[in-house]
């Protein structure tokens, strides 16, 4: 089989979740470009093992991480079993990694960070990432007419489509709803529209570029470099994990959460979604 750039984007099309096409895409262009580096034209059965030890010293002599040499190997094994009439049998011989602790704010902090806020923005979609564990990208995505399924105290219950398609249910506190509606009157769908492109919703990039700018301010402010380090917006989806974790069993958090499996809980469960709402009500909303 000869790896072509069109293969690379036709798998990555077909992939249904915006950031896994451009994690997966990257990734196995960079494994084209090893390709031509070392002058391999066709993968094969036999010689795959062999690539996929060159691969691997390769990545790690350019000076990867682990975790990210894993990740690309990872990424490698699946396209070829998945797409392809070669087939990697056998395991992975990944590296060993150690699990960083995550980053992220405490109450108080998230608190301070609020109070720097001079733009509506920042400030809803500080609150709605801290109180939720919303990845950013499902956050974006929330439309208007979510918003309306609310119960008899005004507390949206809205479902959303996380990783791997798994649908989960996320209660967004009454008080956060509508300062949400609020904030997007005058949009067509999106909660959190693009002013330039109306109908779409803004980009990851976006939200990444205002939080990184408002760390900054507060930093120079507080004297302190906590915020550059961790007012960012998954370390906000961390920061509700923590907190929730002191109010409820971790199998629930994981739920919040939209975890297939993660090793702090160690438990999977199926649980209702009346239970799940009643839980996230049991969490101190941050205002």
């Amino acid at each position: 089989m000869i790896l072509t750039i069109e293969m690379i984007n036709n798998y990555a099309q077909g992939l249904n979740n915006i950031n896994t096409t451009k994690t997966y895409k990257s990734s196995l262009l960079k494994f084209h470009n090893f390709l031509n580096e070392i002058g391999i034209d066709e993968i094969t059965n036999e010689n795959i093992n062999m690539i996929i030890h060159d691969y691997k010293a390769y990545l790690n002599q350019e000076g990867f991480k682990a975790v990210t040499i894993n990740h690309h190997l990872i990424v490698v094994k699946t396209f070829l079993n998945d797409y392809t009439t070669i087939q990697i049998n056998r395991k992975l011989k990944l590296l060993k990694t150690v699990k960083e602790q995550p980053h992220y704010l405490t109450i108080e902090q998230i608190h301070t960070a609020l109070k720097y806020t001079t733009d509506m923005l920042d400030e809803i979609m500080i609150k709605l990432l801290s109180n939720t564990g919303l990845r950013i990208h499902e956050a974006l995505s929330i439309t208007i007419k979510q918003l309306n399924n609310t119960d008899a105290q005004g507390n949206a219950i809205i479902r959303i489509i996380g990783k791997n398609t798994k649908q989960r249910t996320i209660f967004i506190p009454a008080s956060l709803v509508s300062q949400l509606l609020e904030y997007s009157q005058n949009n067509k769908r999106f909660v959190f529209e693009s002013k330039m492109k109306k109908g779409r919703s803004l980009t990851t990039r976006t939200i990444e570029h205002r939080f990184k700018k408002l760390a900054i301010k507060i930093d120079e402010e507080e004297m302190t470099n906590v915020y550059s380090e961790n007012l960012k917006p998954h370390n906000l989806r961390h920061s509700f994990a923590i907190h929730a974790l002191k109010n409820n069993e971790i199998n629930y958090v994981k739920e919040f959460l939209g975890h297939e499996n993660i090793t702090t809980t160690q438990i999977y469960t199926n649980l209702k979604e009346q239970e799940i709402i009643e839980r996230f009500r049991q969490i101190e909303t941050i205002e």
